[in-house]
């Protein structure tokens, strides 16, 4: 009764609903169309610049599709005005399309004129097919926001969108580092397990390689490595949303919850300024970034040297560790660019974006008047448990890792003698142990005791929403707060006058036994692959490494097994997209349980 209800209920309101068009399938399909036409354009243009100079007669295909994404819309606007039975407000409604549609026209137009004048150096074709890509580039863009915000506001688990979204970026990337551009010229395509690596030691932001960055790879299959890490740095769903938010358009509640998991925000409703304090914050700390390392390349031309500064500043701050230079940052442990702004990139970048803004609004709001002009107090706002609990274990870590690291390789041969480097190169590795994969000493040349300790510090890793991976500094600090708990036989866990709640200590020590058993595994893998006993630790350093999205390595990266290879390609993924969330995103949404066993003692020891 209720289903025939239902249906006649269904029937009636479709009845009531008006028709806006004469073929309202075919109007669905051609608005589908459009927007894998705009992708497909992106796709086109870029594998075309990729194969250009290698190989005519698919850059001529290429060159065709391109023309023929950006006409797409223009007959299927024509079509759908032509079919509407509203055209007073059809053109209105499809307002973007008819814009992309004119400017496009009125460029081809603008470019025939130009030419007729006889300006130098201007050649028709190459000028209307450059215009053509720069538009479908610009449609596509916008057919991507669109997908991402339909991503966003769908029922889908925020946790199976992150791994989606990092799939698909190691996908794209793996793609173009494959394109022949990419390679210098002369030299052969990159091969596909090499491409894979690089693209998810990109996108996860590890740094481990199998080839070197500054040689294998052209300029632009370094601007691919550049793209990729910024993009895995912050996450693809960061940038879709902040493109959406600035676009003006509203976000639904799901949306906003969806991008709040995604960031590890608390706060529900400023998910939207979040994204644009990050945005703002990260591209405003790269550029100054790259002004300060500049000197680094002084000797080197204009472009070069912009170039240099650039990647390193984003690689720093997206803590991927990738480097130009053959030997990393070597040699340079005394540059005060080296222990002071690469360090202090890595250090921002590693301590989460919900941490860093709630400590500048918090210092921004101490150091107000504590009342404006109109004599309304202006209330202060408070660091936050996690803000506090982060920049405690941080500083901790830091330091506690300067003095150890300095002691373990105080004596050690292979490292310079003069106090200031080995104070330098203790302060540096204690940084980038953590999050990012530059070294200014040979990795493969420390203590064992040192080693060990790295793997320590990788294992530990970053803060939680930062772009830095590990099992986090608040899963540390959690972690030595329930022990504290135990010792003394309370049943909350508590700091700074709060408990926390349960479910997030359950969660804070199930990500710790989950990257203890992918370490063991993957380590078991490796080891078992290689046969080769003597290089145990190293296997273990690089599988730590890996894991924690870390990628200093004690040089065996390139010469291990196609195997051992695909375990890292694995490893790194699941350090980047962290091994909960992962299980959370393979599970689905589970449904919490309304009813309880009656409890049982067990023994424990």
């Amino acid at each position: 009764m209720s289903a025939h209800k239902s249906n006649s209920e269904k029937d009636s309101h479709e009845e009531l609903t008006p028709q806006l068009t004469l073929h309202p399938l075919a109007e669905l399909w051609l608005q589908q169309v459009d927007i894998l036409g705009g992708v497909a354009g992106v796709i086109a243009v870029i594998v075309m610049h990729g194969f250009r100079d290698h190989h005519q007669t698919v850059v001529r295909v290429l060159a065709a599709a391109v023309l023929a994404a950006n006409l797409a819309p223009l007959v299927s606007l024509g079509l759908r005005y032509f079919w509407s039975l509203t055209r007073s407000t059809f053109l209105r409604e499809n307002s973007l399309s008819a814009l992309f549609c004119l400017i496009w026209l009125a460029g081809l137009m603008v470019i025939q004129v130009v030419t007729k004048f006889g300006v130098p150096g201007l050649v028709p074709n190459n000028s209307m097919l450059a215009w053509t890509e720069f538009v479908a580039l610009a449609r596509g863009a916008i057919e991507m926001v669109r997908i991402t915000r339909q991503i966003s506001h769908a029922r889908f688990n925020p946790a199976l969108v992150l791994v989606m979204s990092f799939l698909t970026l190691i996908g794209i990337g793996t793609l173009l580092l494959m394109l022949p551009r990419c390679r210098p010229v002369g030299e052969p395509s990159a091969e596909f397990l090499t491409a894979l690596f690089t693209s998810t030691s990109a996108c996860c932001v590890t740094g481990l390689v199998v080839v070197d960055t500054g040689t294998h790879w052209s300029r632009e299959g370094q601007c691919v490595i550049l793209l990729l890490f910024q993009l895995g740095g912050l996450g693809i769903m960061t940038f879709g949303a902040f493109f959406a938010a600035v676009g003006g358009g509203s976000s639904s509640v799901r949306e906003a919850a969806t991008m709040a998991d995604l960031l590890e925000s608390e706060q529900l409703a400023d998910v939207r300024g979040l994204l644009r304090s990050i945005l703002a914050f990260t591209i405003g700390i790269e550029l100054l970034g790259a002004a300060l390392l500049s000197g680094l390349w002084a000797d080197e031309p204009l472009a070069d040297r912009a170039f240099h500064s650039l990647f390193h500043s984003v690689s720093a701050f997206c803590n991927a560790g990738f480097s130009t230079r053959t030997e990393s940052l070597m040699r340079w442990e005394l540059r005060w660019q080296v222990w002071g702004v690469i360090a202090g990139l890595i250090i921002l970048g590693g301590f989460g974006f919900t941490s860093l803004d709630n400590l500048f609004h918090s210092i921004r709001s101490r150091c107000r008047p504590r009342c404006n002009l109109r004599l309304v107090p202006q209330h202060r706002i408070r660091l936050t448990l996690s803000t506090r609990l982060v920049a405690i274990t941080t500083v901790v870590l830091l330091f506690a890792g300067t003095v150890i690291l300095l002691g373990m390789e105080w004596n050690n041969p292979a490292n310079p003698t003069e106090p200031s480097s080995q104070l330098a190169n203790a302060w540096f590795h204690s940084v980038t142990l953590r999050t990012a994969g530059f070294n200014t000493i040979d990795h493969g040349q420390l203590t064992a005791t040192s080693k060990l300790f790295g793997i320590m510090l990788m294992f530990v890793g970053a803060s939680p929403g930062s772009t830095g991976g590990g099992v986090k500094t608040i899963c540390l600090a959690l972690s030595i707060l329930t022990l504290r708990a135990v010792l003394k036989g309370r049943t909350n866990v508590e700091v700074m006058k709060r408990t926390i709640p349960e479910i997030q200590v359950y969660r804070g020590l199930a990500v710790i036994a989950l990257a203890l058993t992918a370490q063991m595994i993957a380590s078991l893998l490796v080891i078992s692959f290689e046969r080769q006993p003597h290089l145990i630790l190293d296997h273990l350093y690089e599988v730590a490494s890996a894991l924690g999205t870390v990628g200093v390595s004690t040089g065996v990266t390139a010469g291990l097994q196609t195997s051992s290879k695909i375990v890292l390609v694995a490893t790194m993924f699941l350090g980047r997209v962290g091994a909960v969330t992962l299980l959370a995103a393979l599970a689905g949404t589970n449904n919490e349980a309304n009813y309880e066993y009656p409890e049982e003692r067990i023994a424990l020891g």
